[in-house]
């Protein structure tokens, strides 16, 4: 193919661009490049040259707001081109979808929608030569992508480019990431390379440390001993139980109950509601650990307004439990007392920000919707220069509606436009949407996942220098969280870095 490098409305790419756009005229790319640094430009690069050489293009993205965001993006680049762009959603009527695939010479759509009109054959793959995966990260086990590109694949003369941010610290998931792709050349560039330093300001990352109250203290030392007891009853009867089972082993143990009851002994289904009691006890102590007594109160309160039968024996179980009843007395009086020290210290940062900086913008990251909700209202109680916003996803909670797609993009604007400083949100606003790039980022919370670390701090520095701010409760599990995203990330880089340097000294005929 032709490498003379595309140029779209005088905007030059840059070094790196270029060169990663050369990679993947030649062989299947994974192209991993901290947020905000361009991996769309790459795309379009590409997709202009295979559609001026009339072969039609496909890219995928997960969500339909990036959808509807990377066609905006799509049509402002090749303005003045005369190429058909189109974005097809499951929202779409199957006749409109039909005549679009037919017509447009780019196609940008969900991967589901993709995945279900290649079985109604109302679209074939042969139709196409380039497919571009948005967030490959997502490419592994049964996930539409997956589907798509081995439609994809299987033809002759073909291209892939996958991109993200990303793709996980975990050799057996990256390697599943390739392999569902054919994917055959790696090119990974973080923050400190020095071909992309000249264009990120910089993001400063620093974990900030943070006493939990006394009153969380109590709850917690409770709640571990309510939790011993529970654990103490169940291996009097099942002493194969690990004393210190996880979550997800608390589960498989339930579901080799449910096995075993199921085939003959009955008797075993009244042991299940106590493994359930504890792994509700586990997230009741997560949320106090890691949000603070009002998230652990809201759950309480979810509980006991709940039908749900399985809820209602938990909550049963528990409040036979002595060590528990102090737990809820607790609960209930210290949520209407006592102040948030995580809430006090957004309040502190963003109150800071603003004063010295009056048109700075601040965004906050939980991972709860619930301590969205809470915080948004602490804040505008507690603030006179703090203009909050939410920015949650499409789907509605018991008791929080979601917001629409025109709903998110007008919360956006309202951010770039000033009428809102501070945007509290949730992992909606990890991947890829068009959010500004802000001044200061503050995680309320520290994530295990290094992909959403990486995605959380890529939304500072990329126009000027900005900070980034992880809150921990120290001595709890958001320190354990946080050492482990560290160590994850780590891994990741070095592991892609020797991979792409092994594939360098290889012909591509090796493959």
């Amino acid at each position: 193919m032709d490498e003379d490098i595309p140029e779209f409305n005088d905007l030059r790419p840059r070094p790196y661009q270029v060169e990663a756009y050369r990679k993947a005229l030649r062989s299947n790319l994974l192209l991993i490049l901290p947020t905000g640094l361009g991996k769309t430009l790459v795309s379009a690069m590409l997709a202009y040259t295979y559609i001026k050489q009339n072969k039609k293009v496909i890219m995928i993205s997960p969500t339909r707001p990036l959808v509807d965001q990377h066609f905006q993006t799509m049509t402002k680049l090749f303005e003045g081109q005369n190429i058909k762009i189109r974005s097809l959603t499951g929202h779409d009527p199957v006749d409109k979808r039909m005549s679009e695939w037919a017509e447009g010479q780019f196609i940008i759509s969900t991967p589901q929608t993709v995945e279900k009109d290649i079985k109604r054959e109302i679209v074939f793959m042969n139709n196409f030569y380039l497919l571009i995966v948005d967030e490959a990260h997502r490419a592994t086990g049964n996930y539409a992508y997956v589907n798509v590109a081995k439609e994809f694949h299987n033809l002759p003369d073909r291209r892939i480019l996958a991109m993200t941010a990303s793709p996980g610290s975990k050799n057996e998931k990256v390697d599943e990431i390739k392999e569902n792709l054919k994917i055959n050349s790696v090119m990974i560039r973080t923050d400190e390379d020095p071909d992309i330093a000249p264009y990120v300001k910089g993001s400063d990352t620093e974990p900030v440390f943070i006493r939990i109250s006394p009153e969380q203290e109590k709850c917690i030392s409770l709640l571990r001993e309510t939790k011993k007891d529970f654990m103490d009853q169940i291996q009097k009867k099942f002493s194969y139980v690990k004393k210190g089972a996880s979550r997800s082993e608390m589960s498989e143990y339930i579901r080799d109950l449910s096995k075993r009851a199921t085939s003959g002994d009955k008797s075993l289904f009244t042991s299940i509601p106590y493994f359930t009691a504890v792994i509700r006890l586990d997230v009741l102590m997560e949320y106090i650990e890691t949000q603070g007594i009002e998230i652990g109160n809201n759950y309480l309160q979810e509980m006991e307004g709940s039908e749900d039968k399985s809820l209602i024996r938990t909550l049963n179980l528990w409040k036979r439990n002595s060590t528990f009843q102090q737990v809820e007395t607790l609960i209930k009086t210290a949520s209407e007392n006592y102040e948030n020290p995580k809430f006090k210290k957004v309040k502190e940062m963003a109150e800071l920000l603003i004063k010295e900086h009056p048109e700075s913008r601040c965004l906050v990251f939980t991972h709860y919707r619930k301590t969205s909700e809470i915080l948004l209202k602490y804040l505008e109680e507690n603030s006179a220069t703090i203009r909050a916003i939410r920015f949650v996803g499409q789907g509605n909670r018991e008791g929080d509606k979601g917001m629409s797609q025109s709903s998110q993009r007008e919360g956006i604007d309202k951010f770039k436009n000033g009428t809102y400083n501070v945007m509290l949100a949730t992992s909606v606003a990890e991947e890829g949407l068009d959010i500004p790039s802000t001044d200061l980022v503050i995680f309320y919370e520290p994530v295990a996942s290094e992909i959403r670390t990486i995605q959380r701090r890529g939304r500072t520095g990329r126009f000027k220098a900005g900070k980034v701010y992880i809150l921990i409760f120290s001595g709890t599990r958001d320190q354990a969280y946080y050492y482990s995203s560290q160590r994850k990330e780590k891994v990741m880089v070095t592991r892609m870095k020797k991979d792409m340097d092994s594939k360098r000294n290889r012909k591509i005929d090796e493959y």
